[in-house]
């Protein structure tokens, strides 16, 4: 079986099919043979069974020619293989419908458990709309809100989360970052010994935005969570607020017990990763309401709190009264997020993974309609 890529090489879509790259002795070894295309003309004249296309690669690779809606019908009336759409929505919702009727599957990093919630009208994702019953907002937004069919449900699925990315790209220094792309680099960042909880200077670390007063949900959101962990008085020297280079980031949060993860644009962060891969023991607002894969979000190797962070201070004060004992979670951590990107120990379980998600676009291929020109649209 051929498989296709379709992407454009910057930092956001080599991200996106990044395991391809890690898990490709895998993958290869079972059959399958990749082809990437960096280029819409090269993918005409390709010959596969299969198209992956990367959905935050596709402005750069069409331009100004058409848009994303009449390249993935000018695919879709062809009806020549299964095409399966790489979302780059960061939230589990609102879904894409104008692009789910063009495509087999597709697919997010994260959408939510109970796929029947999609049939209810939201106007931006489900975390938002449960915050603002909670706390009675008035919504000023001119958001249209978007629901989906029960036929649309078969064709949303889940494809990796920010686990699976390059961790290479994450840097400030340009020239490296290139070079990891041009390369096509498969190796995976290696693990480094941290210091135990006990051992570190910083009590509590939160470096995100608080959003501007429009977005009123998320920026509510993390203003709880901030507001709380400020309150909790420690004895430790104030950490400078200074903007830091990702790798003056990375070993500030190597000195930080707890690394404060709320919601951004949606529920899984950059920040949930960082924490996992330098040992900080990750404080999350609950997520049983995702689906999402790799799940690491497990009682085992992080704490989670309420939405509202009701329940946040007295979790703070747990862990900082004495930290040793919260070791055990944030090695876990540390441990599960290191065997997600090793290809001998994970590549299987992705493998069937990736067999998984052909299986249901053939299978949706083979059930699809043909859709018919609009002769008096042209």
């Amino acid at each position: 079986m051929k498989i296709a890529l379709l992407y454009f090489p910057h930092r956001e879509g080599h991200n996106s099919i990044f395991p391809f790259f890690l898990y490709k002795s895998q993958i290869e070894s079972s059959g399958i043979k990749l082809q990437l295309f960096t280029s819409i003309k090269k993918l005409k004249e390709g010959s596969f069974d299969i198209l992956f296309i990367s959905g935050l690669s596709l402005p750069k690779l069409l331009g100004k020619q058409n848009s994303k809606e009449e390249f993935l019908k000018s695919l879709y009336d062809q009806k020549e293989y299964p095409v399966i759409f790489l979302s780059g929505n960061d939230s589990t919702g609102p879904i894409q419908k104008e692009i789910l009727n063009l495509v087999d599957l597709y697919l997010s990093k994260q959408i939510l458990k109970n796929k029947n919630l999609y049939l209810i009208p939201h106007k931006r994702h489900y975390f938002r709309e449960k915050m603002m019953d909670l706390f009675r907002f008035k919504n000023e937004n001119k958001f249209v809100p978007v629901s989906l069919e029960e036929k649309d449900l078969s064709k949303l699925g889940v494809s990796w989360n920010l686990a699976l990315i390059d961790w290479k790209t994450q840097t400030s220094t340009k020239w490296k970052r290139y070079l990891t792309i041009f390369l096509k680099n498969k190796k995976p960042i290696s693990p480094e010994r941290v210091k135990p909880l006990s051992e570190r200077r910083i009590p509590i670390m939160f470096k995100g935005n608080l959003f501007p007063k429009e977005h009123d949900v998320s920026r509510l959101h993390r203003l709880l969570t901030f507001r709380v962990a400020s309150k909790v008085k420690t004895n430790a020297p104030p950490v400078s607020n200074s903007p830091l280079s990702h790798k003056e980031y990375l070993e500030q949060m190597k000195e930080t017990v707890i690394s404060l993860s709320p919601f951004g644009w949606g529920e899984i962060c950059y920040r949930d990763f960082e924490a996992f891969r330098t040992g900080s023991l990750l404080f999350k607002p609950e997520m049983d309401h995702i689906h999402t894969f790799p799940d690491l979000y497990t009682s085992e190797n992080h704490i989670s709190y309420r939405w509202d962070a009701s329940d946040l201070e007295e979790k703070i004060k747990d862990v900082l009264d004495d930290p040793s004992s919260f070791q055990k979670l944030a090695l876990q951590g540390k441990v599960d997020f290191e065997n997600v990107l090793n290809p001998e120990i994970f590549g299987k379980k992705f493998l069937q993974h990736l067999n998984e998600i052909i299986s249901k676009a053939r299978e949706n291929f083979e059930k699809r309609p043909k859709i018919q020109s609009n002769e008096s649209g042209r």
